[in-house]
């Protein structure tokens, strides 16, 4: 089988320009099936006209996309994707019954959706009309409508956004399910630990280029620092060559080497306690790998 028709996501030197401003500067990406990609990078970074791009809402200048060998702006593309923008509205008039039974209408076979109700808990809401819903509301149908028929491509932008911490966790198991079962994935999210939790590859992007991509196992194996925590005794500080930082009742500590601290902690006869040793968050690790060593 040709590799480029079975890859859900194919983008090969996207450049897009808004006058003066380059926005995306010849950037090149794929993503497979079974795959879940994080898409981060600060704010004017080219994250939203990169996936405009990538879901066929803008054309690239230069460079092309293809979905499982498609435009990604042909219906053969968009019957096999989903999306979760991060502005998401619906007619105030209809129910969530009523947009989820349209969607399923609109595609080649017609779907059920008693799945997606039952995963993003939409049962109480299904016949009440959407005016007055909240925004976690309104993102719970808008989800819904992104995982409906289980696509094989899903696009979401900022997908918690609004929701509590229960719908949030709840989002997370849905997806990483759905990406376990073959589906495939690319995420923008300004929470970290949901870039942690849903994605298995990073790729970064700063002033339209990407400066960093490489799998989440990848990148941790190259940065060898652990955090270590600890209380103290009250009224103890740790010593100054440990440079640790308090949080709370707790000392904090990033370590390249954790083992031999801990060795010269206890020989020095530190009273620690309540000691915990963890991987950097995604987050600290990007921020101690200099431009240079980016993958």
């Amino acid at each position: 089988m040709n590799a480029s028709l079975d890859r859900p996501v194919e983008a090969n030197g996207l450049g897009k320009r808004f006058g003066a401003v380059t926005a995306i500067d010849r950037l090149s990406l794929h993503l497979e099936r079974g795959e879940a990609l994080g898409l981060l990078g600060p704010n004017g970074a080219g994250k939203s006209t990169a996936l405009a791009m990538l879901m066929g809402l803008r054309a690239p200048d230069t460079g092309e996309v293809r979905l499982f060998g498609h435009r990604p702006a042909s219906a053969a593309a968009r019957a096999m994707m989903g999306v979760t923008p991060q502005a998401a509205g619906f007619p105030e008039q209809l129910t969530p019954r009523e947009v989820l039974a349209y969607a399923s209408a609109r595609r080649a076979e017609r779907v059920p959706f008693d799945d997606v109700v039952a995963a993003f808990g939409l049962a109480p809401l299904i016949d009440r009309r959407m005016a007055g819903f909240s925004g976690g509301e309104v993102r719970r149908v808008a989800l819904a409508l992104a995982f409906l028929g289980r696509p094989g491509l899903v696009f979401l932008d900022e997908p918690t956004a609004g929701l509590d911490a229960e719908a949030q966790q709840a989002f997370r198991a849905i997806a990483r399910d759905y990406v376990v079962e073959g589906g495939a994935l690319v995420l923008t999210s300004h929470h970290w630990d949901e870039i942690e939790a849903v994605c298995d590859r990073i790729t970064m992007i700063d002033k339209g280029r990407k400066v960093m991509d490489g799998t989440l196992a990848d990148i941790r194996a190259r940065m060898q620092a652990r955090r270590i925590s600890f209380a103290l005794p009250e009224g103890q500080r740790p010593p100054d060559w440990l440079q640790a930082a308090r949080h709370g009742d707790h000392w904090h500590i990033e370590s390249d080497d954790s083992d031999a601290c801990l060795r010269r902690m206890v020989e020095e006869g530190i009273g620690f306690s309540g000691l915990t040793i963890e991987p950097l968050a995604l987050q600290d690790i990007i921020a101690r790998i200099r431009p240079e060593e980016r993958p």
